[in-house]
């Protein structure tokens, strides 16, 4: 068994790293990275609306009491003095105008004063405070983004919910879509920018609701203040910084909305001219769909791995032959997966790497103390690959969030090893396999790019490949990804098997060379 030392140097590569400063980037934790931080904040946003309901109800009855009082003082209009003295010559009326203003108004006015509903104004105060900061808003536009350009989607379809050719009974808002052209104009995607602009500006609002009305100019107004700066850089790089924000200042002092929705249409219009086209990568023509199928490929039952597979053969399908990767079905249950969840205590971000720039891509927890769980997952992947895991036994569960991915990587690691750990026992990375424990209906699917090979994520299945050749050199066809997940919460139980506890499972041997 590794040291705790050890243990912690090796999971460092693919678990959030820790800081002393409660502040740092790298100990908070967010909501977007994962589905299983997004169903907290669903929990969150419906508890806001329970209290902003009630209290709501509470105000409303404030004023249906202030008007049942209005009610019953509703009396003829007295416009002149003489109609003024002969209401207040009647004794009744004005024993009652001296009670009542001795009695009744300084009451309704300490009424009117009170403050109702503290409880609910508090419990909002507490969810707003923990709500998502602008990090988790970045990270969002970045993935919805991300989905966009990965799948090659319309912003006109997903602003109506239609998601490659599936409708979704949802609708982008004005405001929704006028972030998105905020954001794609500020990594200078300019044709998509104006796009979702256009999107923003086709839709109808209520005009009488002020406050919103209010909100949408503000953000009109933020976006055509980028555009109009970027536009006087372009003409005038000479100037500074202060004598730019001094030149949009004065000329969008006096703006309508409909100047500021000119401003920023004419200028993406002109910026799309000098802009250039990316090419799709083998990542994204792998997520789209678009590898040629292989063939000659077969499924059949492996009960030759170990001698308890005589009794219950795994179903195995072949997915590429050289390099080899396999798919295994019926691998895990639904209870197991609830079973699963049931072990984590607190999740971490999940990163891509200890390089720059450094991205959360998902949430994960390590399971590194063995319980039934973890036993039986081991035991069922040393069944699937014939190879020993005692030696590490430790499991890695991750939850990717809408729009999660991971970039083009290799998961051995030979040089960085000598970096991070020159004591290490347990040698490289020979093998990957990834357990999909989650319902993804749409994107989410394993890439290898140069082998164009995508694999859908399947719940209950469990993909395996080897990292490195027969003798023990990386094999760069190993290279994969992960698809941005569109629809579907992609859960996976990742285990790395390496060298030294193969050593008499599978030992090295010369590399076969196809001709």
């Amino acid at each position: 068994m590794l040291s705790a030392l050890r243990v912690s140097v090796l999971l460092i590569l693919v678990q959030s790293i820790l800081s002393t400063d409660p502040n740092d980037l790298f100990n908070k934790k967010y909501y977007s990275s994962s589905v299983f931080g997004l169903v907290r904040l669903l929990k969150m946003e419906q508890e806001f609306m329970e209290s902003f309901s009630i209290y709501a109800n509470i105000l409303q009855e404030k004023v249906d009491n202030l008007n049942i009082f209005l009610d019953e003082l509703k009396r003829p209009s007295h416009k002149t003095h003489n109609e003024r003295e002969k209401f207040v010559s009647n004794p009744l009326n004005a024993f009652a105008l001296i009670r009542r203003l001795n009695q009744d108004w300084p009451k309704w006015q300490n009424y009117t004063q009170k403050q109702l509903g503290m409880v609910q104004l508090n419990a909002m105060q507490d969810i707003v405070s923990a709500a998502p900061e602008s990090f988790d808003m970045d990270e969002k536009l970045k993935a919805m983004h991300r989905i966009e350009t990965t799948y090659d989607l319309q912003p006109k379809d997903i602003a109506k919910g239609l998601l490659q050719g599936t409708k979704f009974n949802y609708k982008l808002t004005l405001r929704d879509c006028l972030a998105l052209a905020h954001h794609t104009f500020k990594i200078d995607e300019f044709q998509r920018s104006l796009l979702w602009f256009q999107e923003a500006l086709n839709i109808n609002t209520d005009g009488s609701l002020e406050l919103v009305n209010k909100l949408q100019e503000i953000e009109l107004k933020s976006f055509a203040t980028d555009v109009a700066k970027r536009s006087i850089y372009l003409t005038h790089q000479a100037l500074t910084d202060e004598a730019i924000d001094k030149l949009v200042n004065s000329q969008l002092q006096d703006a309508k909305p409909k100047d500021l929705e000119q401003l920023i249409s004419s200028n993406l219009k002109h910026w799309i001219k000098d802009s250039s086209t990316t090419l799709p990568t083998e990542h994204n023509i792998g997520c789209q769909g678009l590898f040629p199928k292989k063939t000659n490929l077969v499924c059949r039952y492996n009960f030759s791995t170990n001698a308890f597979l005589k009794l219950a053969p795994l179903k195995m399908e072949e997915i590429s032959r050289d390099p080899y990767i396999v798919m295994f079905h019926e691998v895990i249950s639904d209870k197991e997966i609830e079973e699963m969840k049931g072990e984590i205590k607190q999740m971490e971000n999940g990163w891509t790497s200890l390089e720059e720039p450094k991205e959360i891509v998902s949430h994960i927890y390590w399971i590194t103390k063995e319980s039934s769980f973890s036993k039986r997952i081991n035991d069922r992947i040393s069944d699937m690959t014939g190879f020993k895991v005692e030696e590490f036994p430790a499991i890695q569960l991750a939850n990717f969030g809408v729009g999660g991915y991971f970039k083009p990587h290799y998961d051995y690691y030979t040089e960085r090893l000598k970096e991070l750990d020159a004591n290490n026992t347990l040698g490289d990375r020979l093998a990957s396999i990834i357990i999909y424990a989650g319902e993804v209906s749409q994107g989410g699917q394993t890439v290898f790019p140069d082998i164009k090979v995508a694999v859908e994520p399947k719940k209950g299945k469990a993909l395996f490949w080897f990292n490195d050749f027969d003798d023990s050199s990386p094999d760069p066809r190993s290279l994969h990804s992960v698809c941005p997940v569109i629809v579907g919460s992609r859960w996976t139980i990742t285990k790395w098997l390496h060298y030294a506890p193969q050593m008499f499972v599978k030992p090295c041997s010369p590399r076969v060379h196809k001709k």
